[in-house]
């Protein structure tokens, strides 16, 4: 059935392709399910139903743990594109409408036939006029519009969250608004050139680090050309060192420790180095490339290690980094808050911890710190208490920022970003060596960090003057003392307990004064209509008042009872 036109193609009227959508999002009940993070496997359903926008969309949500749960992550890496790769004669035309060139001003030779074709584009092998082997990337004509048309119709569709109960596990807006960025982002392929370019030059030949060189010059908003560099998806050879684990065969024990070890401290240089990094370093953007020796680059050397003179040679292996689309940086400030968590982490101190997360996000309402603290121990003893291989950084991820969101703390986005990378990395790491401990490498980094950015001069002359003012204050703390026992003593003293959930409290108590006195007041409505009824049975007017009185509380109690119900309702809800 593959030359039958999907369903989401035949609908290219916009009021057609809205009604389309909404019936969609019912049958799966997409929305309740996303919002409230259930049956993960309807929603996929949905989404390759509704087409190449949200198989993109789903593709986008596969990485982003923060704000998906692991189990739908998962479900959504087994989004398929069923997209009909475009006849060659449309590519053409997208590329020489695009770089105002025609293609033999530009290519020695182009594939007709793409070797991927994916929801925005399709990808041909071709090589330039001076003979350099290159991918070329090109967008599917009018897929832009598309995009456009359905995230617009997608947010016209979320007033259908009203329907929903109040028991939402996500923000559904807020993850619209996400990745409604990330999708239009990857249509500009502009950006993906400028970040390819950066990341080249600031990782290419790190070690045994390749880096596809960008041709920025033949690369425009809907073409994107890529240095071609050949190798495998580095999962093939993690699944190879997975058998080899259950065959007991240590033959791969050198290059997959060494593997594991450029792959942590070159992206902890990212981090606390570059200030640039690869944002989705997954197995499917890293190859692995195995040298022969009349291979080019087979005697590649490198510097050794510092302090060392003279230079090395390099293994037969290199790690190809693809995909330059979504990239994270980060300012100098938040490089030394990230530095202090990491840190911190090191003390096993969870107040520390705390203290330094709240140090580089912001407060969205009021925050009760107590409170956070202890909602944060659970999730930093289970790190502290589990080897790497035991750690679910997927569901850690998830749970951390929804605790951060439920106390009103918003996680800076590129902490949320820099955590999913460093999860997915320590995920490679966990199968190629088990020992090799992320956070014990990345510890040295942080602390050369604070210690390059450390201003001595700074740092001694607050600490001199805070002594200064201990020194001037010591010879007061006696008559201090003496006034702090008198004022005991005559009973002047004033103790103020601060306990956590204090506003909630206050509101219960609220809640509960509050149906105590219109309880109180409905009584003495019935009460004083029996009167005027039973009083005054000859006086019409009276009565009619008095039957008025029971109209009314009638109606209160039927309001307070259907309230209550559906508060309980909400409360079932939500278990």
């Amino acid at each position: 059935m593959a030359d039958q036109i999907p369903k989401w193609e035949a609908n290219q009227n916009r009021h057609t392709r809205f009604r389309t959508i909404v019936s969609v999002l019912r049958r799966y009940n997409v929305l309740s399910n996303l919002a409230r993070q259930k049956h993960p496997s309807q929603v996929r359903a949905a989404f390759e139903e509704l087409g190449p926008t949200f198989i993109k969309v789903g593709q986008i949500l596969s990485s982003r743990t923060d704000i998906v749960k692991p189990e739908f992550a998962n479900e959504f890496k087994k989004l398929q594109d069923n997209v009909r790769s475009d006849d060659f004669s449309v590519v053409k035309k997208t590329i020489e409408t695009q770089t105002g060139k025609q293609m033999n001003d530009m290519f020695a030779s182009f594939d007709e036939q793409p070797f991927a074709s994916a929801s925005m584009g399709q990808t041909h092998h071709a090589t330039l006029l001076n003979g350099q082997k290159v991918v070329v990337k090109v967008q599917h004509p009018g897929i832009d519009a598309e995009v456009a048309l359905d995230i617009s119709l997608f947010e016209r569709a979320l007033p259908l969250l009203r329907y929903i109960p109040d028991s939402s596990v996500i923000d559904l807006r807020e993850m619209v608004a996400e990745i409604k960025q990330s999708l239009f982002n990857e249509l500009d392929t502009s950006i993906e050139v400028r970040n390819g370019t950066r990341f080249y030059q600031l990782n290419n030949r790190d070690d045994i680090l390749r880096v596809p060189r960008v041709y920025a010059k033949y690369s425009t908003q809907k073409v994107l050309v890529n240095q071609y560099m050949p190798g495998t998806s580095i999962q093939h050879f993690m699944a190879k060192m997975t058998q080899a684990d259950a065959d007991n065969n240590h033959q791969y024990d050198e290059e997959r420790q060494y593997l594991a070890h450029v792959l942590v401290t070159n992206f902890l240089k990212q981090v606390f180095e570059d200030g640039f990094f690869h944002a989705d370093p997954h197995p499917g953007n890293i190859l692995l490339r195995e040298l022969k020796k009349d291979d080019i680059g087979y005697n590649d050397t490198v510097a050794k290690k510092t302090g060392i003179i003279g230079k090395r040679q390099l293994p037969p292996y290199r790690l190809v980094y693809l995909d330059f689309g979504m990239m994270g940086s980060i300012s100098p400030n938040l490089m030394a808050g990230i530095a202090n968590v990491v840190i911190a982490v090191t003390t096993e101190n969870t107040r520390q911890v705390g203290k330094a997360i709240l140090a580089i996000s912001n407060r969205t309402g009021e925050v009760d710190e107590e409170a956070f603290f202890s909602e944060l121990a659970p999730f930093l003893g289970q790190y502290y208490n589990s080897g790497l291989g035991d750690i679910d950084f997927q569901g850690l991820i998830f749970e951390m920022v929804k605790v951060c969101r439920t106390n009103n703390i918003q996680v800076n986005p590129e902490v949320t970003l820099l955590g999913k990378a460093f999860g997915t990395i320590e995920g490679i790491v966990e199968t190629l060596d088990p020992s090799l401990s992320m956070m014990d490498v990345a510890r040295p980094f942080a602390r050369q960090y604070m210690r390059e950015h450390l201003n001595l001069r700074n740092e001694l002359e607050d600490g001199l003057l805070a002594t200064a003012q201990s020194l001037r204050d010591t010879p007061k703390l006696p008559s201090r003392l003496l006034s702090a026992l008198e004022t005991f003593e005559n009973g002047q003293t004033r103790v103020n307990i601060v306990f956590s959930h204090r506003k909630m409290f206050i509101d219960r108590i609220d809640t509960m004064v509050n149906k105590v006195v219109l309880a109180v007041i409905l009584a003495a409505l019935i009460v004083g209509s029996s009167l005027l009824v039973q009083s005054h049975s000859d006086n019409n007017w009276i009565t009619y008042i008095g039957i008025f009185g029971y109209v009314t509380a009638v109606v209160v109690i039927i309001g307070l009872v259907i309230g209550t119900l559906h508060s309980w309702y909400r409360h079932w809800r939500k278990k």
